[in-house]
């Protein structure tokens, strides 16, 4: 059964992030001093475990849009065409973030006092960009049947253009948030679970995403203040008092 499939992926996705944080040094920033295969073997199942439950569904709707009397084997097939291809697309874009850290860690030094300073710019950042217009029309997009089947088709040509289409999409919706997690740390579990639910809102309550994007970027606007005095607010960027998280810096 394709739904119980989809379910066990998730489940998996998420098994994998958690036992990889057990393996992770969180008071490492950036890459974690990983390199490239590393950083993409965790980054994997983080965006199947934050992104494959927002995204089910519409994968679902843009294979049957075309479905024009298939199979259900040839829906089986295509299904996992669109988060395949879905999947590539973020981890294109996670060889870019691990691209900007890397090189961002070798021309810039930043002093360990310095950490919540970039932390507090991060989440201004994550929190000004709840508010932009193209944050609106890329959750407007995710919202409607259009992106869910934008090229859908019964071609697995049309299944893939359908895919990228939707996670080119849901990048411009979503990487706010992922770049918070470099100020909250790449393996924080609580973190991923509190973003993971909020995706999930503004992709699928409608008449309350909009409010709900706008609590997340007031949320992280009140981070971006309160993150240079408590150091708990960024552990992915911890600072000279990092061997003592619940102290204030």
């Amino acid at each position: 059964m394709p739904a119980l499939a989809l379910i066990v992926v998730i489940f998996l996705g998420w098994f994998f992030v958690v036992r990889q944080a057990g393996g992770v040094d969180g008071a490492m920033a950036g890459t974690m001093g990983m390199s490239l295969w590393p950083f993409l073997l965790m980054w994997l199942p983080m965006v199947v475990a934050m992104m494959f439950p927002t995204v089910v569904p519409s994968a679902v709707v843009a294979v049957r849009g075309g479905e024009n009397g298939a199979a259900s084997g040839s829906l089986t097939v295509r299904t996992a065409v669109f988060l395949t291809v879905y999947l590539l697309v973020w981890m294109v874009f996670g060889l870019a973030v691990f691209l900007v850290l890397e090189g961002a860690a070798r021309v810039i030094s930043i002093p360990p006092e310095g950490a919540k300073w970039l932390a507090a710019g991060i989440y201004a950042v994550g929190g000004l960009y709840q508010f932009t217009p193209v944050k609106d029309r890329c959750r407007s997009r995710c919202q409607s049947t259009r992106c869910a089947y934008a090229d859908g088709g019964s071609t697995f040509l049309q299944t893939a253009r359908a895919a990228s289409h939707h996670g080119l999409v849901c990048i411009g919706c979503c990487a706010a948030f992922m770049v918070v997690l470099i100020a909250v740390g790449m393996a924080n579990l609580a973190a991923m679970a509190i973003l993971t639910a909020v995706i999930f809102v503004e992709r699928h309550t409608f008449a309350r995403a909009v409010l709900a994007s706008r609590i997340a970027g007031a949320l992280l606007l009140l981070a971006a203040v309160l993150t240079p005095f408590v150091s708990w607010l960024h552990p992915g960027l911890p600072g000279p008092d990092a061997g003592d998280m619940s102290t204030p810096m």
